[in-house]
Parts: structure tokens; sequence; C-alpha cells
């Protein structure tokens, strides 16, 4: 869709050697670069060949298809776990290696190499120098090996991870291309959306944790056996201890696992309500429904984050058991070896101690960890999994045969062509009419028609081919149903056959089926019975005009070349010339998300042109002409259906009656059923009521157009008037076009919203900063009692070897006197020490414990409200941030944003603060025990500073890459799913996934660059350690008399410890600064200013403005009691830059008059409601029954007025919550509004009544039941004013005639503004308003405006069908209510 050529730089890991990729030499340049500016999408590399979203998703689809090949044989559920495990098994296996020899021979090495140190130290040592000095050397080399192989070991993982992620996103969007109308109804974009935002990301994490599911066990069983040796039973105690709290973290896995499920169901139906919210905001504004859509979000929200908060508490427990669980193996083992009366000795000890950390980590930590990421893994797979199962698009529904091509003639007729083809068109406005070009003579002989000119007046000699096969479309005993479980019928028993060459007209109620005839050609709805056969190539213009975000021509070529002379043509037959001089670029213009910068007549000229465009065999084209003014709609057809498409098979199905008599055949569908007329009197003579809709021209008229119309011998000719003016924007400027279109795809940074602090700025939203005080008092006294704990383990060895030795000398009888006695005033008895250390581990515990869960409960507070407050603000702000800004941008804050603060956020938090409290308590114990150490560690610290300084710069501006190239992913799958049966009728499946590729690549670019950056600062971080750890062991070697055993195992164990203390803190820090962006993101949308004259401003404002603007006056509860309308002076724009939309309006609108507004496409109709609702800025005054509209609350003012919507919205529920969401009526009432626009019938047939379902968007209802349900609601609020914008466009005759009868019944004493293309529905109101460029023109009634011949309105009524029969009308108008003409 969207041409995404993004520059990005060669990927430096290419042309790395192997000492530059150990020590990570590489990314020196771009961490040079991060600190030095900010850095840019221009900046990111190239992804790695491996990497490419393509090469991916072919390898895993090609698996999962093996997949489903295999379940179905052997009769089982298909795996998406087997299929990944094979497509990636060959990158496991190489990170499984490295793992082997860090976990196996490093780490469990190491602690040998420490006792053998450490028993140097004794006081009765009989290690030599020599020796201590090479187990030294052997912990430093140990130490290096692990800095090396465990840092390529975590980023080679989390680069498998990110594979995996890309691999499955590439899958499921091929999968959304082929899901049928059914599935795609019942699968929202949102919560494909989540899938990709959320569910994909367990991949990453997994990749880390797999690697241990197999280590943890195996090491465990080869440390018992050391410990064994070591300390004999006893060291199987703290074994013991280790297991027992790993199936109990297990359970809490297996819990969090099964709410990771209830919350991605919580968190889909979340998402999914804020998508149709966004999509429906205008109408939502309009009916003033913000308040109660807030607390249907609120809930949503409120249900979510009582299942987050669940599996919060319990990470919590997991946190408390990482600090207690090596703690109380340790004092088990202790103990039984103090009660037991064995030797404790330093080396014994902190052997011990050091293989309990390793176990720790291992199996507590990352073990368990690895059962609750696997576990919620496999809920983002069976969710996945799920997906992919959906019911596909059946293409076996149609059957496409080839077309029978003739050579007859061929050589001739291509040098012919060949001729002509040589006067290249240059401009759109030349006079085509001396030089028309047969274009693409292939597709002419397609059609079973040759052209050739012949003589020098280019009359037209045509020959036919062989009309043996003549039928395009081949329809037989055709019965289908959109859903299986349907009780009725769509269609039924349809036989038909579609001629070559010819316009047919599908005409019928609201409900009968066009569209699902349609839908049945393009094998979009499944077949109960009977075959279509369609031959040739289908183009296709969906009834609901569907434009992406992109350039106008973008959305026109729709992935084909650019053929400028063709090109040309199109949008001059889709009178698209005069809107192209009015857009700033032209065509280059880009329109936002679903066109929401175009009026609905461009949007559906342009979806028209992206058929048109498409050379076919078979046109679809859904009612194009609805939506356009009537003079542009007569200009269509004549330009578009009967001249460009002259020759070319055409359905059209529409409600324009004017146009079946020039159409070579009639379809009449009702309730399904269909009659076929070749003539439009056999029509008439089956239907007379269709005569009201035909009439207006004379006799002759309708013959000389029945004379005319012979499809097959119309040449292939475009319009022979002369040029309209030229437009000099539409060239061939193919670099302007991507430039731009790439612009508008990326986001805008949201760096330096929140100035200040963003975690006081997080807790002072959400909480409030003495309840954050508080935990962080609990998080200081938490680490107090671990250090403690600690400290307290030389203290008893130290008390032991005094001990040891007292017992020694008194047993020798040596020096009994004085020595015993003042060795033993120093030491506790054995329970005394047993006493306080038991208490000591029993606090470590409870104060843990309470710590995580006051934590966990304030982040919940905070994530409520954060999000609470940032759809507060979303929904109050202006309708111009909607226009502006694409859904999935929006989406994006919603989902991933607010999954990352709610779920990896307080993670992240209690992770980094519990490490950095683990450090501080480390080096503090470190310093105290030598404070030798204390100068280096200070000057460690003050290089931490620097690189963090580096690191942090760089990482967060890869971080709001990585947040800026993911938006474009998400828009990408909302558009698709939102025109997939248009890409589909297209077969341009393929050009879009290779754009959601691209689109993939940019953003792998900068997540692969995200995990480079934190790896090679871990690493870094790594290699102070180590020359640490050196600076320790060697000054211990160099002054041991300075240091017990006690005290030398106790800080080359902390020090370890804090080599794993920084490596996880640091890159959790680095990880909640990033995280952090997603807050400052949110935090950006609750900033969002909210329109004017709000009476509930939200939540923000009225706790950061102390001093609050004064609210708006209420008004009276039955205001307006009239419904005068006055506009005095009135211009209305939708931005401060922009020029006005509306100049300077002065209307007088007296209460209970019927007032058409009409004017050509963008001549300020639908503004003007705009300017009533107040959608926009508005400059001057608008007044109702005496009362400026500017003064009251916007609220009052919108909910006093109804209006039935241009684009009709239903959300998905049921049918009582589209007419009544917040159950302010009875069922009688909302029964009796079905009843009066003849809805009831069908509803309660349907089985549920008004419970029947809704699907999203209101798939499952045509376009005129939703018109009736919109119709329906306003009946409901019996306002004194209404408002019709184009309501009528796009039902038919019959829908039309029941609408206009219920307003007349229904409304008769109301104020009525009606914005009409059809201008029969409004030649018989008491005014008519006409547009033109935001200005009135004309303001009287139609009967005394039809008086002046020169007149706007007169030139628009004239260029109708209906004339004659509109001037009676408006005449008759005017003596019912004058009693007298002019």
């Amino acid at each position: 869709m969207e041409s995404t050529t993004t520059k990005t730089k060669p990927n430096p890991r290419e042309k790395a050697n192997i000492v530059s990729v150990l020590l990570w030499w590489w990314t020196i340049d771009l961490f040079r670069m991060g600190y030095t500016r900010a850095l840019e999408i221009e900046d990111l590399y190239e992804p790695l060949k491996e990497d490419r979203s393509s090469l991916l998703g072919d390898k895993l689809e090609k698996q999962w298809n093996i997949e489903l090949e295999n379940s179905k044989k052997r009769k089982r559920r298909p795996s998406l776990l087997k299929a990944i495990f094979r497509t990636f098994l060959l990158d496991y296996c190489n990170i499984a290696l490295v793992q082997l020899i860090v976990e196996f021979v490093i780490r469990l090495g190491t602690p040998l190499l420490l006792g053998g140190l450490l028993r140097y130290f004794r006081k009765d040592a009989v290690e030599s120098y020599e020796v201590a000095l090479w187990y030294g050397v052997g912990i430093c080399m140990a130490t290096a090996m692990n800095v090396i192989a465990f840092n390529q070991a975590i980023f080679g993982s989390f680069h498998i991870g990110s594979k995996v992620r890309v691999a499955v996103c590439s899958v499921v969007y091929r999968k959304a291309l082929r899901l049928s109308k059914t599935a795609l109804g019942e699968t929202a974009p949102g919560k494909v959306v989540n899938l990709v935002a959320n569910d994909v990301n367990r991949f990453e994490l997994v990749s880390v944790t797999i690697q241990y599911m197999w280590a943890a066990p195996l090491s465990s069983l080869i440390v018992a056996y050391i410990l064994y040796l070591e300390v004999g039973y006893p060291g199987l105690i703290g074994i013991g201890v280790i297991f027992t709290v790993v199936p109990i973290q297990s359970y809490t896995g297996k819990l969090t696992s099964k709410f990771r499920l209830q919350t991605a169901i919580k968190t889909d139906e979340r998402v999914r309500l804020m998508d149709e919210i966004i999509s429906g905001v205008q109408v939502i504004k309009m009916y003033a429904w913000e308040k109660p859509f807030c607390a249907l979000v609120e809930l949503a929200r409120r249900l979510e984050l009582r299942v987050v908060t669940k599996s919060s508490y319990i990470r919590g427990i997991y946190m408390t058991f990482n600090l207690f669980t090596t703690r109380m193996a340790l004092y088990g083992t202790l103990v039984l070896l103090l009660m037991s009366g064995h030797e404790l000795t330093a080396d014994k000890v902190f052997v011990v101690s050091s293989y309990f950390n390793a176990l720790s980590f291992c199996m507590s930590s990352m073990f368990v960890r690895g059962i609750a990421e696997l576990a919620e893994c496999l809920v983002a797979v069976r969710r996945l999994q799920n997906f992919l199962i959906y019911e596909e698009y059946q293409s076996s529904n149609v059957i496409i045969c080839k077309q029978s091509s003739s050579n007859h003639n061929n050589h001739k007729i291509n040098s012919e062509s060949d001729k002509i083809s040589e006067q290249d068109i240059p401009y759109i406005d030349t006079n085509v009419e001396n030089h028309e070009v047969l274009e693409n003579d292939d597709m002419e002989k397609r059609n079973g028609i040759i052209d050739i000119m012949t003589d020098s007046d280019h009359s037209i000699i045509r020959k036919e081919e062989s009309q043996v096969h003549s039928w395009a479309v081949k329809m037989t005993d055709v019965t289908a149903k959109w859903e299986v479980g349907q009780l009725e019928n769509t269609l039924k028993d349809l036989n038909l056959q579609i001629e070559k060459g010819k316009l047919y007209a599908v005409i019928g109620m609201v409900g009968s089926g066009k569209s699902s005839l349609l839908s049945t050609i393009l094998g979009e709805i499944d077949l109960v019975k009977g075959e279509t056969r369609v031959k040739g190539s289908v183009s296709y213009a969906s009834q609901e005009a569907w434009v992406f975000g992109s350039t106008i021509r973008q959305n026109i070529l729709f992935g084909q070349d650019y053929d400028r002379h063709r090109y040309q043509k199109v949008i001059k037959a889709c009178a698209l010339l005069k809107d192209f001089q009015q857009f700033p670029q032209g065509d280059l213009t880009v329109v936002g998300e679903r066109g929401c910068s175009l009026s609905g007549g461009q949007k559906a000229r342009i979806n028209l042109a992206r058929a048109l465009y498409r050379q076919s065999d078979i046109y679809l084209l859904d009612d194009p002409l609805s939506a356009v003014d009537a003079h542009v709609s007569k200009y269509l057809f004549h330009e578009c259906i009967e001249k460009y498409l002259a020759g070319r098979t055409t359905i059209l199905a529409t409600h324009q009656l004017q146009y079946i008599k020039d159409v070579d055949g009639i379809i009449l569908l009702e309730q399904g059923k269909m009659k076929y007329f070749s003539r439009y009197q056999d029509l008439l003579a089956y239907q007379p009521e269709y005569s009201v809709h035909l009439s207006g021209e004379d006799e002759e008229n309708c013959k000389l157009s029945m004379q005319k119309r012979n499809r097959g011998q119309q040449p292939f000719i475009s319009s022979s008037r002369n040029s309209v003016s030229e437009i000099s924007e539409i060239e061939d400027d193919e670099e302007n076009e991507s430039a731009t279109s790439q612009k508008a795809g990326i986001e805008e940074t949201s760096r330096g919203v929140v100035k200040g602090s963003l975690f006081i700025e997080y807790f002072q939203i959400g909480s409030n900063l003495y309840k954050a005080s508080f935990v962080l008092f609990l998080f200081i006294v938490t680490q107090v009692i671990v250090s403690l704990n600690d400290y307290f383990v030389p203290i008893l060895l130290d008390a032991e070897e005094k001990r040891h030795l007292a017992n020694f000398a008194s047993d020798n009888r040596t020096n009994v006197s004085t020595n015993a006695t003042s060795l033993d005033t120093d030491i506790l008895p054995v329970t005394t020490y047993v006493y306080i250390y038991t208490g000591i581990v029993l606090g470590v515990f409870v104060v843990g414990i309470t710590r995580s869960i006051f934590f966990y409960k304030m982040c919940m507070t905070c994530n409520q409200r954060l999000h609470d407050l940032m759809f507060n603000a979303l929904i109050r702000t202006g309708m111009r941030f909607f226009d502006t800004n694409p859904s999935g941008r929006i989406l994006n804050r919603f989902s991933k944003d607010m999954g990352a603060i709610d779920e990896l956020l307080p993670k992240g938090i209690l992770d980094a603060g519990q490490m950095n409290m683990m450090m501080i308590g480390s080096l503090l114990v470190t310093s105290v025990v030598s404070p030798f150490l204390i100068a280096p560690i200070g000057l460690m610290f003050i290089i931490f500073h620097w690189l963090k300084k580096v690191y942090l710069s760089t990482s967060k501006n890869v971080k709001r890459l990585e947040g800026m190239t993911r938006s474009p992913v998400f828009t990408h799958i909302s558009a698709t799913l939102n025109g997939l049966p248009t890409i589909r009728a297209y077969h341009i499946q393929s050009i879009l996934k290779e754009e959601f590729d691209k689109l993939q690549d940019l953003h792998t670019s900068s997540v692969y660059m995200y995990i480079l950056t934190s790896t090679a600062f871990a690493f870094c971080l790594d290699v102070f350690c180590l020359v640490l750890v050196t600076v320790a062991i060697f000054t211990f070697l160099l002054m041991k008399d300075s240091f017990t055993g006690g005290e030398v195992g106790l800080v080359i164990t902390q020090i370890m410890a804090i080599t794993g203390y920084i490596q996880f803190g640091m890159r959790q820090n680095a990880e909640v600064a990033n995280q952090m962006m997603a807050v400052e993101r949110v935090i950006d949308y609750i900033q969002l200013p909210p329109e004017p004259n709000l009476r509930d401003r939200g939540l923000f404002l009225k706790k950061k403005n102390k001093q609050e603007p004064a609210l708006p006056a209420n008004t009276p509860k039955n205001w307006p009691l009239m419904g005068n309308i006055e506009f005095n002076n009135v211009y209305m724009r939708y931005a401060n830059e922009f020029p006005p939309v509306l100049k300077g309006l002065n209307i007088v609108i007296p209460a209970g008059e019927k007032i058409g507004i009409v004017g050509r496409t963008g001549a300020g109709k639908s503004s003007l409601i705009s300017a009533l609702f107040r959608l926009a800025k508005v400059e001057g005054v608008i007044d109702i029954d005496g009362t400026n509209t500017g003064s009251i609350a916007l609220e009052d003012l919108r909910r006093r007025i109804s209006i039935i919507p241009q684009d009709p919205v239903l959300f998905s529920g049921t049918l009582r919550r589209n007419l009544d969401p917040f159950d302010e009526f009875p069922d009688k009432d909302l029964w009796d509004a079905l009843e009066e626009v003849e809805l009831k019938d069908a509803i309660s047939n349907a089985g549920n009544g008004l419970e029947s379902r809704v699907f999203d968007r209101g798939c499952n209802y045509s376009v005129g039941q939703k018109q009736l349900v919109c119709l329906a609601r306003a009946i409901l609020r019996n306002n004194r004013i209404l408002m019709l914008d184009e309501a009528t466009a796009n039902v038919d005759p019959h829908t039309d005639a029941l609408i206009q009868r219920t307003i007349r019944k229904k409304f008769a004493t109301c104020t009525m503004l009606t914005v009409a293309h059809r201008l029969n529905t409004i030649m018989d109101s008491d005014k008519v308003l006409v547009m033109d460029k935001g200005c009135m023109t004309e303001y009287d009634h139609p009967h005394i405006l039809l008086q002046n011949s020169h007149g706007q309105f007169t030139s628009l009524v004239k260029e109708t069908d209906m004339y004659d029969q509109l001037v009676k009308v408006a005449k008759q108008s005017y003596i019912d209510k004058y009693g007298e003409t002019q």
C-alpha cells in the first residue's frame, strides 16, 4: 500500500571479525553516534539477511503447512509450537552449546577454585603461596571466560527470540489476508493488533529462559554430589530447601499462566472496544456519549487489572523467594553442621554458599522464571494457534475460468494500435477526441471485441469473435449464507448468466442481498449449494469506500505501475480534477487513515478510480453513485460506466433507479431471491411503483437512450469535452511521493513531553508521594535485614573458629588459665547464634513479602489511574486529533504501551530496586570488611555512571525509534483488515505482504539495535567487575595476615555476586528507563487539551489546575423549546493554521422549518453540521432559541440535537446496546422505535430480539439497515432539532421513502436540516440553502430559487434526470405553504 523506502545503513556485524564480535568492538560507532546526537530512522542498521521478515515468514509458514498436513493425517490439533521448534532448532542448539560451557564448566568450576584459595587463609593453612596464586589466576580466568560466553549466550537468545517474533508476526499477517468474511466479522482489527503487539513478545524472554529448563535440573544433580563430598548430609539439606521452594515457585508460574490467559482475553476486549471507539469517535461526540463510554472502558480496564493484580502479587512472592531461598538453604546447612558438631571453616562454608548461589540462580531464578515464561508463552501460542486455524477464504467458492484468447487479426490490430500509441498525451486536459488511444488491445480481444479505425472520421467498425463462450459470470442454483449457523439463506436458488461486455444493474430493497450477490462473485461468501463461474479478472469498488493512509495516487494505483496516460484518463472520468487542484500537493497529498481528510464523495470517487485503473475483464461496482451529488452521479454514470467501461462486463449495484433504463439487464433481488429483466419496461410491468423513480424524462429522450445504448458497439473512448483547467501537480514524481508517504507513516517522538523526573510524575499522577516513600522505606528495611544476614555468616564463622581453637587448646591442657577464659567470654552459646540467625532469616521473608505486596498494590493503582486519565483525555479532545493520528498509533498507546506499564514496568522497577539495594548492600558489606577496596569501588562507580550515561542516551533513542517504527506495522494490519475484500478482489496480497515485510524489517532493525546496546553495555560492566575481582584477590594474597578466611570468602563471594547484580541491575535500570518511555507516551496523551466548554474536563485537569476555568452555564431542562437556529457571521476552521471552511455565514432558520442543504462536493455542507455540533473551531455566534451555543456545555448542546450521520456507525455487542447503550429507555420504547423504521419483524425473526448480535462495526448489517438503526436512535431521543447528513445516500428508494415518511411523521414539528445529494428528498423543504466553497450563495424556498434560471440551485436541478418532476414538487410545496405562487 505504501512505499516504504527508508534508507538504512549497512549492518557492521556482517563484516566484523571474531575478536570484534566477542569483545563487542563493532558497537563503538553506534554508542559514539547515540551519545553525540539524537538518532533518526536513517541511522538504523539494515537487518541481517537471516533476520528478514520475508525469509523468516517463508520458513515458518512452510513448517506450519507441514504441521497442518500431519495433523489432518493423524486427526489431532495442529501445534504451532512444533512448527516453531522445527524452524529454529539449529539456532537453539548453537546457544545450548554455549550454555553447556557456561553452566557446567565455568559456573560449577569457579567455587572449587575459590575453596582452594580460601584454604590458604586458614589459621592452620597448609597451602603454599604459589598454589594460592594459581587458584587466584584460575578464578580470574574463569570469570573472564564467563563474561565473554554468558553475554554471547544472552545476546544469541534474545536474537533468536526476536527472529521467532518476526516469523510469527509474518505468518499471522499472511493468515489475516486469507480470513473468511465470517472469521473477519468475529476478529476485530484490535484483536489481531493485540496478538502482534503483546502475545508475540513472549518469545523473546522464553528464548533466554528455555536453556535453563534442561541445564538447571542437570546442574542441580552435579551440585548435590559435590556438596555431599564437601560437607556430607547437611549439604543435601540446603539442596532440599531449594527443591522445596522450586515446586512452590513452579505452581505460582502455573497460576501466572492461567492469569495471563485471562489477562489476554480482557486486554483483547478492551483493545477491541478502544478500536471501535476510535473508529466511531465522531458519532460518540455527536451523541454526547463520552461519559458512558468512559464508564464502559473503565469497567473493561478494571476487570483486566483485577487479573493483572493477581499475577503481580504472585510475581512479588516470587521475587521474595529470590532473596530468601539461598539464604534459607545456607541457614539449613550451617545449623545442621553446628548441631551435629561439625567444624565450620571458611573454605567449606563459602564453597557451599557459592554453590547455593549458582543453584539458586539456575533453579529458583531462571528455571522457575522459565516455567512461568513458558507457561505464559504457551498461552500466547494457543491464542496464535487458534487464530491461525480460523476459517479461511475459500477460493473454491468461485471457479475461475481462463479466458479463451484468439489470435485472429492480432498482427493487424497491434500494428494499428502501435501507430496510434505514438501520440503521447502530455496532460490530463489534452483534448483526446482526435487522439484517442485504444489502450491494451489485448483487453479488447478478451472482451470479444476488436475496434479498428477505417476512415478519417474515425467511424468504428465492429467485428465480433466467435460467440461460443460469450458469458463472463455464470451462477447455477446458487444458495449462499454468511454464517453456517445462520437460519436464513442470504441468497436463494440463483440462476444467472452475465454476458461479456454488457452492463447490468442490481437493484432491490435494503438487506435484499445486493452486496451479497457481488460478494458471491468475489468468492467471499460460502455457497450452500450450486456453483459460480467467473471468466477473467475482476475489479471491485466496495460500497463503503475504503481509503488507506497514504497518497491519493497510491490509493488509486494500489500496487500497479504508474501509466501516466491511463491514470489521467481515469481521474478525468472520475471527476477528480477539481479536487486535486484543491489539495495542497495534488494527488501526492497524503490522506489520513480511512481517508479522514476527504469528504464522503471524494472517498467514493477515489474508490471508483482504483477499480477503473485496474484493467480487468469484469467490474463489480457496489453502489458508487450514492455518496456523490446528483450532477456528479450523472457525470460518473456517463463518463465512467457508459464510456470508460464501454465493452467491459460491468455489474452495478445501485439505488439510483434513474439510470437503469440505460442498462442491458436488470437483476432485482427480493429477500435473497432474484428476478431478471432484460428491459426496464418489463420491470415496470412487474412492479409499477418503480415508475415514480424513473419518470422525469420525456419519451423522446428515453427512445434516444435506448437507441444509443448497445454496449457491445461502443468504442473504448473517453470524454470528448474540451479540457478542464490544467493540473500540473500530476507528474511522475516517484521520489516526492515516497518521501511524503514515509513522513506520513512515522510517528513524531514524544521526547521532552514530561519535564522533571518521570518516576516522580508516574507515582504522583497515579498515587501519591507519601505511599511511594513508605514503599521505598520497606525496600531499605528489607535490604538492611538481607545485608545483616550476609554479615552475620562470617561473625558466626569467626566465633566457631575461636570456639574450635579454644576447645583444641583445652584438649591439649596448655595455656588453660587465661586464654581459654578470654576466648569464652567473647563467644555466646551456639543456641544463641542459631536463634539470632533464625530471626534474621525469617525477617528477610516477612519483610520481603510485605514490601512486594505493598509495591504492586501501589503500581496497580497508578496504572489504573494512568489508563483512565489517558482515555478521559483522548475521548474529550477535539476531532482534529483523530483526523491527524491513525488509529494504529492511538491503539499502540492503549495496547503495547499500557501492556508495558501493566506488566513490564512494575516487574522492572521491583527487579531494578531489589538489584540496586543488593548491590549497595554488598558494596557496604565489602567496604566494612575491607576498607582498602573503597577507592577502586569509588572509581568503578564513576566509570559506571559515565557508561550508563552513554548507554542510556543511545538506548533511549533506539527505544524511541522502536516505538515509532512499531506503529506503522499496526496501522498496516488495521488498514488491511478493513479493506480485505477489495485487496482480495485485486489479488494484491503479495504486494501487501511485501509491504508488511518492509515495515517489519524496519522495526526489526530497531529491536536488533536495542538488544545490541543492552548486551554491549552489560559486557562493559562485567569487564570492570572482572577488574575489581582481580584487584581484590591479589590484594588479599599480598595482605594475608590482615584478614580471616571468613572475611576473604565474604568479600570475594560478595564481589562475584555484585557482578551478577550489576549485570542484571544496570540492565534492569536501563530497561526501567526505557519502559518509562511508555509512561511518557501515555502522559503525552493525558495532556491532550480538551474541547472548549466541556463541563466534565477529565480527571487530570481537575487535579492539576487549582484555579479551574468557570464551568459553562447550565441549560434549562426543556431547552431548546422551539428550535430556532441563527448563524451570525460564522467562520469555522479545522485547525488554527488552516483556512476557514465556512466563511461569514449569516442564516436564520425559524423553529419547525425543514431546510435542505445542497452544493457540490467540498462545498461545506457537512462542515455546517460540524459547526452546529461544534466539532471544530467556530468563530462567530450560533444561537439556538436565543442561547449562544458557544457559551453552554458541549454535552448539553450535543445531547439536545439528534443526527442521522452520513456513515452510520454500529458498535459490536447487542442491538439493545446500539439503540440505548446505557439503559435509559424501557424495552417497549425500543420495539416501538424499531417498528417505526420497519425493522421489528426482521429483528424478531432473527431469534434473539434486542439481544441479537452485532458484529464488529456492524458488518452483519447492510448499510441501509445501519441507517435505519440510526433513525431509531433519533426517534428514541425525540429532540427538537434533527440533522440528516446525506442519510439516505446508500439506501434503495423504498427505504429512502420509508425514512422520509418516518421523519415527516415523527419529526413533523421539529427543525430539520437535511444535507442531500438526491434533490428529490428536499424539494418540498421550507427552504433550501445552497453552499459553495464554504459560503452561502442562495437561501430561499426551492420554488423561488428555481425562478432564477441562472442560479446555482437551478443548475443543480437541471443536472438531474427529473427536472420537470422536481419543479412540480417545489411548486406544489410552495402552494401548500403560501396558498399561491409567484
